[in-house]
C-alpha cells in the first residue's frame, strides 16, 4: 500500500497559524472538522472500503495540522497519538469493547514511541485505521446477542430509508411487538423505538455532510415532517441540523 498517497501531511508553522492574513496568503488551514468526522465515522461503521476512499481523498488534499513540535518526528508522533485517541472512541461507538479498544490504543502508542522516522509513523497510522475498522466490522457481525436481536438490528440498519415502526420490525422478525420490545430493551439497554430514531439521526448526519437538504433527508429517512426531524435532531445532539451544517463547513 502506498502510505504516502494516504498520508500526505502539511504542518502549519506557528507564525502562520497565529496570523489570519498569513494563513490566507499561504492557503494553510487545519483540515476541516467535517473531513475528520467522515474519516472516523468509517471506523465506527466498520466500512473499510469507505475508509480507504476517505483516506485517499485526504491524501490528495493533504492533511493539514498545527505545529505541535519543532522536531518533525515528534510532530508526527504527537499527531499519531491524537489520531488513536479519537479513533478508539469511534471504534467503541461502533461496537468494540472498551478494554479491547484501549488495549489497542496502548499497543499503538508503544509502537509509535519506538518509530525511527516519519514514514514509519505514517504506516502505523494507516495500519491502525484499517485494523480498527476491520475489528469493528467483526464485532458488528459477531455481536453477543440473541438471533432475534441480531436479525432485528440488521433489518433496521438495512432499511433506514423506510418508515420503520416497532410493529413493522416485529413483523419482520416473526415476533409480537411486546415481546421484541422487551427482548430488545433487555439485551441492548435502549428502547427499540429510540434505537430506530438514533440510527436514522446518525445517518442524517452523513447526509447533511454530503450536502442533502433537510426536506430531502426527511423524505429519505421517513420523518413525518421537517419540524419533527429538527426537534429530534436537536434533542439528540443539542444543535439543529442547520447549526450542525454551519459548524462543519
Amino acid at each position: 500500500m502506498n502510505y504516502d498517497e494516504l498520508m500526505s501531511i502539511k504542518v502549519i508553522p506557528k507564525d502562520i497559524a497565529k496570523s489570519q492574513s498569513k494563513s490566507l496568503e499561504n492557503n494553510l488551514y487545519h483540515t476541516p472538522y467535517k473531513d475528520e468526522i467522515r474519516l472516523f465515522s468509517c471506523i465506527k461503521q466498520g466500512n473499510l472500503k469507505k475508509l480507504i476512499f476517505e483516506m485517499t481523498q485526504l491524501g490528495i488534499q493533504n492533511i493539514t495540522v498545527g505545529q505541535m513540535s519543532e522536531d518533525e518526528l515528534k510532530q508526527q508522533k504527537y499527531m499519531a497519538v491524537s489520531f488513536i485517541t479519537l479513533a478508539t472512541r469511534y471504534a467503541i461507538q461502533g461496537g468494540m469493547s472498551e478494554n479491547n479498544a484501549y488495549s489497542f490504543s496502548d499497543d499503538f502508542i508503544l509502537k509509535v514511541d519506538k518509530a525511527k522516522n516519519k514514514a514509519a509513523v505514517n504506516s502505523l497510522i494507516v495500519d491502525a485505521a484499517i485494523e480498527l475498522t476491520n475489528k469493528v466490522s467483526l464485532c458488528q457481525k459477531n455481536l453477543n446477542y440473541s438471533p432475534h436481536i441480531r436479525k432485528c438490528v440488521a433489518y433496521i440498519n438495512k432499511n433506514l430509508s423506510e418508515k420503520l415502526t416497532v410493529n413493522s420490525v416485529a413483523k419482520h422478525c416473526n415476533l409480537s411487538s411486546d415481546y421484541l420490545s422487551h427482548l430488545f430493551k433487555e439485551e441492548m439497554g435502549v428502547n427499540l423505538s429510540a434505537y430506530i430514531t438514533h440510527q436514522k439521526l446518525e445517518l442524517s448526519q452523513t447526509l447533511l455532510f454530503e450536502g442533502y437538504d433537510r426536506d430531502k433527508i426527511c423524505y429519505m429517512l421517513g420523518f413525518s415532517s421537517q419540524s419533527h426531524f429538527i426537534s429530534l435532531f436537536k434533542k439528540e445532539y443539542g444543535i439543529t441540523p442547520g447549526e450542525f451544517v454551519a459548524l462543519t463547513k
